[in-house]
C-alpha cells in the first residue's frame, strides 16, 4: 500500500496575459508539509512529488507517472492537488494554466494549457481505487465532467483508506471564481481545508480519521461563513467521499472541548464527574484557566442557544392563539425567518412545533366538549318545558 502526491502550483507566467497568483506556490508548500507529517498525512517524501511554475510538457509528464497504469497499483492511494488559474474555452472544456498559458486576441492558446481530458485519459486507465483530485483554482467545478469509476478491492486496506473510488473537491462551480483575503495565507480553499486537518475539527464522527467528505464539508462551512462568493463543490465517485487521505491530530482543548459538550443535554457539569475532568485536562496538559475558558465558551453557547430558542417558542405560541388554524402556511414560512436567524435545526424546533400543535388540539378537544356539554344542558332544559 503507497501514498503517492502530485503537488502542482502555478503562480507565474511568462506572458502578461494572466494574474500573477503569488498564494498558489505557499498552497503547495502548505499541503506539502501537511502530507509529509507523521500524524497527519504520513506521506513518504519518496512518493511525492511538486511542481512549482511547470511548463506544460512537465505538467503532462507528471501527470501521466502518477496515473500510469503500468506502474500504478489497485491499493495505492492517489493524490492530485492543483494551485492556479483554471480556464474553461468557449466549448466548455476545462484547462490547467501552466507558466506558458498566453491567451491569442483574449481566447485560450490550447496548446500552452494541460486539458482536463488529457488527466480524464489516465486516470481512468489508472490501476488505483482510491484517487483524490483537490483544485483550487477558479471554473474547477468543470473538471468533473466526464469521469468513468471501477471496481471493488482488498477489505483490509479498505479499513485502512476507507471507501473506494473517487473524490474531487473543487474550490468553485463551473461558472465561479476561487477568491481569498489579504489575511489569509493561502488561497481560501486551501486555508480551510487545511485548518480542519491541522486542527482535528474536520473529524465530526471522532474515529480519528479524515475522510475527504469531512474535509470539503468543514471548508465549504468556514469559506460560505467568511462571506466569499465562492461555492466549493464535491463530486464523490462511488465509496470517494469515504476515502482517508489524513488522520486526525485534535488538539487538547479540543478533546477537552468534546468532553465538555458530552454535558450539553444536561445544561451542566455534574459535581460527581468534575474529579474526572481535572483528571482529564491534567492528562492533556490544560491549565485550570485554559479549561474554564473552554468550559464557559461551551456552556456560554448553550445558554445563547437557549435564549434563541425561547423566543422562537414565544413567537410560535403567540402566532397560534386558540382556535387557529395549526397548518396556515402564511405564518409557518415567517416563522422560517427566526429559525434561519438563530441558526436553530429543525430537531431543535421540532419540540417546540410538537408543544403547540398539543396545545391547539387539546383546545379544540375542550372546546368540542364544552359545545357538546351545552348542546345536553339544552335538550334536558328544552324536555323541561
Amino acid at each position: 500500500m503507497r501514498k503517492i502526491a502530485l503537488l502542482i502550483g502555478v503562480s507565474e507566467f511568462d506572458s502578461g496575459d494572466l494574474e500573477p497568483l503569488p498564494k498558489a506556490l505557499a498552497d503547495v508548500k502548505a499541503m506539502e508539509e501537511v502530507l509529509l507529517e507523521p500524524e497527519l498525512g504520513g506521506f513518504e517524501e519518496s512518493h511525492l512529488t511538486v511542481l512549482k511554475n511547470p511548463k506544460r510538457q512537465i505538467m503532462e509528464d507528471a501527470i501521466y507517472d502518477i496515473f500510469n497504469k503500468q506502474k500504478s497499483k489497485r491499493d495505492d492511494l492517489l493524490l492530485f492537488y492543483f494551485s492556479g488559474h483554471g480556464i474553461v474555452d468557449e466549448s466548455g472544456i476545462f484547462y490547467f494554466s501552466t507558466r506558458e498559458t498566453r491567451k491569442d486576441n483574449g481566447k485560450l492558446r490550447p496548446t500552452t494549457a494541460v486539458k482536463s481530458n488529457y488527466v480524464h485519459e489516465y486516470m481512468n486507465q489508472c490501476r488505483s481505487r482510491r484517487i483524490t483530485i483537490i483544485l483550487d483554482c477558479c471554473h474547477s467545478g468543470a473538471f468533473a465532467q466526464g469521469l468513468t469509476h471501477k471496481g471493488a478491492g482488498n477489505p483490509q486496506i479498505k479499513e485502512q483508506l476507507g471507501g473506494e473510488g473517487r473524490a474531487i473537491l473543487t474550490a468553485a462551480s463551473m461558472t465561479q471564481y476561487a477568491w481569498s483575503k489579504d489575511e489569509y495565507p493561502l488561497s481560501a480553499y486551501t486555508y480551510f481545508l487545511l485548518e480542519g486537518v491541522k486542527t482535528g475539527e474536520a473529524d465530526t464522527d471522532g474515529n480519528k480519521y479524515l475522510s475527504m467528505e469531512e474535509i470539503h464539508e468543514y471548508a465549504k462551512k468556514k469559506v460560505l461563513e467568511s462571506g466569499l462568493e465562492m461555492t466549493p463543490e464535491f463530486y464523490p465517485v462511488r465509496e470517494g467521499g469515504k476515502i482517508r487521505l489524513f488522520k486526525a491530530k485534535i488538539s487538547p482543548s479540543e478533546q477537552y472541548k468534546r468532553e465538555i459538550e458530552s454535558f450539553i443535554p444536561q445544561g451542566n457539569i455534574p459535581e460527581y464527574m468534575k474529579p474526572y475532568l481535572i483528571s482529564k485536562r491534567e492528562k492533556l496538559g490544560l491549565s485550570e484557566e485554559e479549561a474554564r475558558d473552554i468550559e464557559n465558551k461551551v456552556f456560554a453557547e448553550v445558554i445563547q442557544k437557549q435564549k434563541h430558542l425561547d423566543t422562537y417558542r414565544k413567537a410560535v405560541h403567540k402566532a397560534f392563539p386558540e382556535g387557529s388554524d395549526i397548518n396556515n402556511s402564511f405564518i409557518w414560512n415567517n416563522l422560517k425567518k427566526y429559525q434561519i436567524h438563530f441558526q436553530l435545526e429543525d430537531e431543535d424546533v421540532s419540540p417546540i412545533h410538537q408543544e403547540v400543535r398539543a396545545r391547539l388540539e387539546n383546545s379544540e378537544q375542550k372546546r368540542k366538549q364544552q359545545e357538546e356539554e351545552e348542546k345536553r344542558r339544552l335538550e334536558v332544559e328544552a324536555k323541561r318545558q
